[in-house]
């Protein structure tokens, strides 16, 4: 019977990066799940618990995959009042807030693992924050976010990302005008993709772009949720004068 462990290692199943290591005797190295080198017969694999255990049997580091690398990235799910979230941060910074049921998750979850690091389900003090930072949001009590991000992407993506933390609470822009101010203007299409590719949602608030017109245009969390986001914030901000 094959195990869940060798499905993972022969189908290069990046959602199996960080929960065990593959190391190859005939070769020496070890690897991530997901690596693409080429598969050695199963009779020359051991799956290992960690990067740790690998080393200390005698293995090297792949070249290719490098499984050494990376900060190991802690998930867990929450409740809000839009749908449940799964959140995941480093030891230093939040990396993940995402809708747990959109059709993207897992490669949201691929993404973190192949830029930041392997995910491991738990608990950890930044999680709590996040937690904490998230209810205040959405009772109304909270307009910025006091929490160190990292959110690696393309470089486009990247700049798309930091345009969206500039759009003040309460305030929408359209895609059109974000596609301006990344110098993008014929790409609104484009900056739409990177928009939905957002790994910290409510947090980096895509929600705040929109159609031209007034429609609400997409949202990873589904449009009624992007309407109570928009709605909560227009409640929350004061008229000005």
């Amino acid at each position: 019977m094959i195990t869940d462990q060798e499905r993972a290692f022969y189908d290069s199943d990046p959602a199996w990066d960080g929960r065990f290591v593959v190391a190859v005797r005939t070769t020496g190295i070890y690897c991530r799940p997901s690596c693409r080198v080429r598969k050695p017969l199963r009779k020359n694999v051991s799956f290992l618990r960690d990067p740790e255990t690998a080393l200390a049997a005698g293995y090297r580091a792949c070249l290719r995959c490098h499984p050494e690398d990376g900060a190991t990235v802690t998930v867990r799910e929450i409740d809000t009042p839009i749908g449940r979230m799964t959140i995941g941060a480093t030891d230093s910074a939040v990396v993940l807030a995402d809708f747990s049921h959109r059709p993207m998750m897992r490669a949201q979850l691929a993404s973190v693992r192949r830029r930041i690091g392997p995910t491991v389900p738990g608990d950890a003090p930044l999680l709590e924050r996040v937690e904490a930072q998230l209810g205040e949001y959405f009772a109304g009590r909270r307009q910025d976010f006091d929490l160190t991000l990292d959110l690696p992407g393309s470089p486009f993506q990247e700049r798309v990302w930091g345009e969206l933390t500039r759009i003040p609470y309460g305030d929408t822009i359209t895609y059109r005008e974000l596609a301006e101010r990344v110098d993008a203007s014929p790409g609104w299409r484009a900056v739409g993709r990177a928009n939905g590719s957002n790994r910290l949602a409510v947090i980096v608030p895509c929600h705040r772009v929109v159609a031209t017109g007034g429609g609400l245009g997409g949202y990873g969390g589904g449009l009624p949720a992007k309407r109570f986001l928009l709605d909560l914030e227009a409640r929350a901000t004061p008229p000005t004068s």
